[in-house]
């Protein structure tokens, strides 16, 4: 770091960079793969698109700055740059935890070094160490007559002191480098100084001038490379007259600014950024420091796009200048990417040799990749057997498209591999063998249905008490369809709400009936009725009658803050409640308003008498499998990623369905689980149903593993369209999976439903 202000250069006019200008991997012909990978990241997807958001550590090794901007905008800066200039005297660990912790939560990693070598005349240490030459430091500061020149000659006491602490640097850029973590390193920054506008260097690595200065850069980097050390980025800082100090293309990745005393209006050194994007075509720009950091507005207007931007420490990065109002709107910014959006990963899209994600016993399963690019570091793989990591390897592959795994098995079992990069999201892919070979965890207990039957009875027995309240149809269905706001009491703790709709003056026993369950939570869009899908799943078919329930009983049409009430007190981990009480359990109360909203809609003179589907998506499936079980009317039922099937699934060694009670309830006996659990697994209640069954499952899901549904299916009865998909995890997929997902399954699965209806 070093203070002045510059004056204007002319510089040439601006010619566009073509990307193929700048060299594809960095200078070190060695570089780990991961270094390639960061170095490609930048290249690729960042320069000239993006700006990476970049902060200091206060003079040493340490994140304070970053967490201050965290404080304050709830985003880290996606660089965060050490030092190295207290390796001796402050006894810093750099080799302690700070530096991977950063990496390993998705950030980049830099390092600058303030070279510090002693004052002492005699070499000694015992007047201290500085970096700064006496012009430097102004008389302010210690200062150093350490010579570059005679540091290369070897012999010599200086020769001996570089190379010790290269040998220590070069000890703590190994122990990164062990670990995976790429950095963008800039040593001997500011080199030149004001040596080629009348003055001096400031820093001792340019007392002796340009040549001596290069000549200490090369020796560096030659004795860097020569210990092994393969991790870094090297960034070489210009002071825009000083073409003569520069190392050369072949030595430098990056070429990098500092600038002070800029006026406050945060703009884009356009001047500075195109001087240097002429001189130096072939490279990336970097802002290394600055104290008035660069607007969004300026740099986009100037077309100014520094590859990084980093403002140095206290005072300057949290100043006048730099106000919380300005880090708020800029880590906020479409173009600056903070630490949470960095992507230094490939992407990878697994396949298997058989579409239907479906294998027989001995039949040969074979998971492929093709990665883009071609991966710079090794890939960790891990192959799941019924939920459980049982293998795992690492590979380099060569090519874009290569072979994960290849096996045949002879057991029933869901298959899982996942590919990961060391700091990229995992792509994974599953397939089942033998499904049909899958049986529930429990056995049907003699009880279950006179237990559930006693239940019913209750219910019957209960006077329906039913209020109904008007409600405004979509302007689409005006005219056409009636929707109303339902309330019906019931056994427990809450009464039956749901929204009713139906075409207007239909005919008697003429419509279906079409039930739609609600997932899992409380406050989520997805676990409220909706007015609007209430009356379009009534305008399906040849028209039905449409019913959206709520699987709570809480009040439809309230505000969010009534919701979020409800999710925080009462209903909070709902899910949980009362697992060793078959008579308190919290899903007897949803079966419960489940069974007596089918009795209400039985009793509508529309339905037709004969066809009663239920929906539902995980939780929702699981009401949807518990009505089939227990209502005999129920016909059909369209599960997605079906919940609450084979419970005791981990009592066979492998995970349950949602929500897991067995793995959730280390404080309850097994014996306590076993007396509730049965009474509620969709795969028991199943087992009393003739309902079609139209079914999806997520083969690498592992909130309803496949394991778990697939016990469901072989207890079923009924017909079954069953529809398993490889890629599939609990969610919708997403990305590139997306269409492909709504053609193959979502649309079909529509279609049945229409189908039916009509």
């Amino acid at each position: 770091m070093r203070h002045f202000i510059l004056p204007l250069f002319l510089f040439v006019a601006f010619s566009c960079i073509a990307q193929d200008q700048i060299p594809k991997l960095p200078v070190d012909s060695e570089a780990t793969g991961p270094t390639q990978q960061l170095y490609r990241y930048l290249r690729d997807k960042v320069w000239g698109k993006q700006v990476v958001s970049g902060c200091q550590a206060r003079w040493d090794y340490n994140t304070m700055d970053a967490d201050g901007l965290y404080e304050r905008t709830g985003k880290y800066p996606a660089i965060n740059i050490f030092d190295f200039q207290h390796f001796r005297q402050r006894n810093l660990n750099y080799m302690g935890p700070t530096a991977k912790a950063w990496h390993d939560a998705g950030g980049i990693v830099g390092f600058i070094w303030h070279w510090s070598v002693p004052v002492a005349a005699d070499l000694s240490a015992k007047e201290g160490f500085a970096f700064y030459t006496p012009t430097g430091a102004e008389g302010r500061r210690p200062s150093t007559l350490f010579s570059p020149r005679r540091a290369l000659q070897p012999g010599t006491p200086e020769h001996r002191i570089i190379n010790e602490n290269l040998d220590t640097i070069a000890c703590y850029l190994l122990h990164y480098q062990q670990q995976g973590i790429p950095i963008l390193w800039r040593p001997f920054h500011e080199a030149a100084g004001n040596t080629n506008r009348g003055g001096k260097a400031w820093f001792w690595w340019g007392s002796d001038g340009a040549e001596a200065f290069k000549q200490l850069y090369l020796y560096t980097q030659h004795y860097l490379m020569e210990h092994g050390v393969h991790n870094l980025i090297y960034i070489w800082t210009s002071e825009l007259d000083d073409d003569d100090w520069y190392p050369g293309d072949e030595y430098v990745d990056i070429v990098a600014r500092d600038q002070y005393h800029a006026p406050s209006q945060h703009g884009s050194f356009k001047q500075q950024f195109d001087l240097l994007r002429n001189k130096y075509p072939s490279k990336m720009l970097a802002l290394a420091e600055c104290d008035c950091v660069p607007s969004v507005e300026a740099m986009e207007k100037d077309d100014a796009r520094w590859l990084f931007v980093a403002p140095w420490t206290t005072p300057f990065v949290f100043s006048q200048q730099n106000d919380d109002v300005f880090w708020r709107q800029l880590l906020n910014e479409k173009l600056i990417l903070t630490r949470d959006e960095v992507n230094c990963a490939g992407t990878y899209r697994l396949g298997i040799n058989k579409e239907s994600g479906i294998y027989k016993k001995g039949e040969l399963a074979v998971v492929t990749c093709h990665a883009d690019p071609v991966p710079m570091d090794s890939l960790l793989v891990r192959v799941s057997y019924n939920n459980k990591v049982c293998r795992e390897f690492r590979m380099l592959p060569a090519t874009t498209d290569f072979t994960i795994l290849e096996q045949a098995l002879d057991s029933t079992c869901a298959v899982s591999v996942q590919v990961q990069e060391r700091t990229g999201k995992p792509e994974a892919i599953g397939y089942v063998v033998n499904p049909e070979g899958f049986r529930s965890g429990y056995e049907e207990p003699a009880d279950l249905m006179s237990y559930w039957n006693n239940l019913k009875k209750q219910l019957k027995a209960l006077p329906m008490q039913v209020k109904t309240t008007p409600l405004d149809v979509p302007e689409q269905y005006k005219g056409k369809y009636t929707c109303q706001d339902l309330e019906i009491n019931c056994l427990g703790p809450a009464p039956v709400r749901a929204y009713l709709a139906k075409p207007v003056n239909a005919k008697k026993k003429s419509l279906p009936i079409i039930i739609l369950c609600r997932a899992a939570g409380v406050s989520g869009n997805w676990c409220r009725c909706s007015e609007w899908e209430c009356v379009h799943n009534a305008a399906l078919g040849n028209g039905a009658l449409s019913l959206d329930i709520n699987a709570h009983g809480m009040m439809n049409g309230q505000s969010d803050d009534y919701y979020k009430m409800l999710e925080d007190g009462l209903l909070h981990n709902y899910y949980e409640h009362n697992a060793a009480d078959r008579e308190t359990y919290y899903f007897r109360g949803m079966y419960l308003r489940l069974l007596r909203a089918i009795e209400y809609m039985t009793h509508q003179p529309e339905w037709d008498g004969r066809r009663i589907l239920v929906i539902g998506e995980s939780q929702g499936g699981g009401q949807a499998v518990a009505a089939a079980g227990l209502d005999s009317r129920v016909s059909c039922v369209v599960l997605n990623v079906p919940a609450m099937q084979d419970l005791g699934g981990a009592r066979k060694g492998r995970r349950s369905g949602w929500p897991q009670p067995i793995e959730n309830h280390p404080n309850l006996t097994m014996a306590q689980l076993d007396a509730t659990l049965p009474y509620f697994d969709g795969a028991q209640l199943i087992r009393h149903s003739r309902a079609e069954i139209y079914c999806e499952i997520g083969l690498i899901d592992t909130t309803c593993p496949p394991s778990a549904v697939w016990a469901l299916l072989n207890n079923a009865k009924g017909k079954k369209t069953v529809n398993c998909v490889p890629y599939r995890t609990h969610a919708w997929p997403s990305g590139e999976r997306r269409q492909p997902w709504e053609q193959k399954y979502l649309r079909p699965r529509e279609a049945f439903i229409n189908d039916y209806l009509k």
